[in-house]
């Protein structure tokens, strides 16, 4: 079954998975997790390209999105 973007009303196919460290405000970005977690936020290339933490926090990227 084909997950999709949680963002919103989006429902363009999830390819990367965003989770929060809150103790060391660290915002994560990867690739698509193979299972849904439940602390993890599914987003489609457009919204994972967008991303932007909240001030304050760090951001850790481990995918390059500057490939279309």
């Amino acid at each position: 079954m084909e997950r999709l973007c949680t963002k919103g009303r989006c429902k363009q196919p999830a390819e990367f998975s965003l989770t929060y460290d809150y103790e060391d405000k660290l915002a994560v970005l990867g690739p698509l997790s193979p299972h849904p977690e439940s602390l993890a936020h599914d987003l489609c290339r457009k919204h994972a390209v967008g991303f932007v933490p909240p001030q304050g926090w760090q951001q850790l990227r481990h995918i390059d999105l500057t490939n279309d």
